[in-house]
């Protein structure tokens, strides 16, 4: 007989999912999505960062570097006065009014003081020597290079610029003063105006030798004022020096009296804003000298810039550690009862003496052609015991010496920039020797 076939029930069909089911997988998965792009996007924009910052350091260091070769070629002995006759060039350094604890450097969204903002209205100029390749720009719109050249550091806004004009005697001789800049012409040669007989400006200009530097009135973005008037201002106020772009302008003239924008106060430094005011928050955007210059970014070495700090070594500063010696700003403590090489505000014979510690300093290596012949004849012309003393140097009702007599052994140059993404701040520091200490 056979056995019965046992046929067992059917399974018991799954359950379905709930639509409160569903929607709670999909509204974690989108949590996750989220989270996931989230992680990606703190990624990426970290990446970005850090290649932003990498890429600012970069820049930072490069400029240290073209700066730091800059100072060891110069060709002056840093032992004022200079003497045209050894064809030496010459070096200025100018400590601006501004410091970091000015009121000018403002934090607009606060509308309080920006400490992140060092000294930016400081400058530099000087003749230096290339140990490596030769300077170059151009003559008459063509290449040219040169060993030698006149260079001159300053931050217009925040931005750092560098000047440089070749230093090339006998290429330019009585060209044009107007427009001797601009494209048409092309021209980056160090020149002064030339003054007719009668001591006014002729309207051409002569490439500069290295003697004729020691002159002030020869030099980049100085009055032309020669011996026996006295040194040359510079005076730019907050604008520091005119930049490429205004000076390829074809109402530029080399040489020429400039009428200087009002002075703005309140400034933010880390603005990218522009407008037409003078309390804008973007540093001098509508200061400029001239419109219209073709050459605009030639001078430019880096953006971004809240300080451009230089110090001179002063030997007999105290250091507050027990030792003498430290880096100062020009004029740093006028009130000392022992004066140091540079705590004062300059020597009351020089044309360059600072009014008051709110006034721009200087250095110069300036030049014995200012000196009246008694001062250099080595006789003693005023019966005073002393041959060739200053009063024989400093010809009657002038004042014609050097703003500080000392040597400048050395000095300090801190430059500081931020990166607008990261907000991050970045600052390097120069140091040249020019003397033993």
């Amino acid at each position: 007989m056979k056995r019965p076939i046992l046929l067992r029930p059917p399974a018991a069909a799954h359950a379905a999912f709930t639509l409160v089911e569903i929607m709670v997988a999909l509204a974690l998965s989108l949590l996750l999505l989220a989270a996931v792009i989230a992680m990606f996007g703190r990624v990426s924009e970290g990446i970005a960062d850090s290649r932003s910052l990498l890429e600012m350091a970069d820049r930072l260091r490069l400029t240290a570097q073209r700066l730091q070769m800059d100072l060891a070629g110069v060709t002056v002995t840093m032992n004022p006065p200079a003497n045209p006759a050894n064809n030496e060039g010459y070096f200025e350094y100018i400590e601006g009014a501004a410091t970091a604890n000015s009121n000018i450097a403002i934090n607009s969204d606060t509308g309080q003081s920006d400490p992140t903002v060092g000294d930016y209205d400081d400058i530099l100029m000087f003749t230096t020597r290339s140990s490596g390749k030769p300077f170059v720009g151009k003559l008459n719109g063509n290449p040219a290079q040169s060993y030698v050249a006149e260079v001159a550091w300053f931050i217009r806004g925040h931005t750092l610029h560098r000047r440089v004009l070749l230093v090339l005697p006998g290429t330019v001789a009585r060209a044009a003063a107007n427009d001797f800049y601009a494209n048409n012409n092309g021209n980056d040669i160090s020149v002064h105006a030339n003054l007719n007989a009668s001591g006014a400006l002729d309207g051409t200009v002569t490439a500069n030798t290295l003697a004729d530097l020691t002159c002030r009135g020869c030099r980049f973005a100085h009055n032309r004022i020669c011996p026996p008037a006295g040194p040359s201002p510079c005076d730019w106020g907050q604008l520091g020096l005119p930049t490429l772009a205004e000076c390829s302008s074809t109402n530029w003239k080399v040489g020429g009296p400039v009428s200087l924008p009002a002075a703005k106060t309140n400034l933010d430094f880390w603005s990218n804003r522009t407008s037409t005011s003078n309390t804008d928050s973007y540093p001098w955007a509508d200061n400029t000298l001239q419109a219209g210059g073709s050459r605009l970014s030639d001078d430019i070495i880096l953006t971004n810039v809240i300080g451009f700090d230089v110090k001179a070594w002063d030997p007999k500063a105290n250091n507050g550690q027990g030792g003498q010696g430290m880096y100062v700003d020009l004029g740093y403590n006028t009130g000392l009862p022992n004066p140091t090489d540079f705590s004062s505000l300059g020597d009351n014979k020089s044309s360059l003496m600072a009014a008051n510690n709110n006034s721009a300093r200087v250095y110069d290596t300036y030049s014995t052609a200012y000196f009246s012949s008694n001062g250099s004849n080595g006789i003693d012309d005023d019966n005073d015991g002393v041959v060739d003393n200053d009063n024989e140097k400093s010809p009657a009702g002038t004042a014609l010496l050097p703003p500080y007599w000392c040597p400048l052994r050395g000095i300090q140059v801190k430059i500081r920039t931020f990166e607008p993404d990261s907000k991050q701040i970045r600052e390097v520091t120069v140091v040249q020797d020019f003397l033993p200490q």
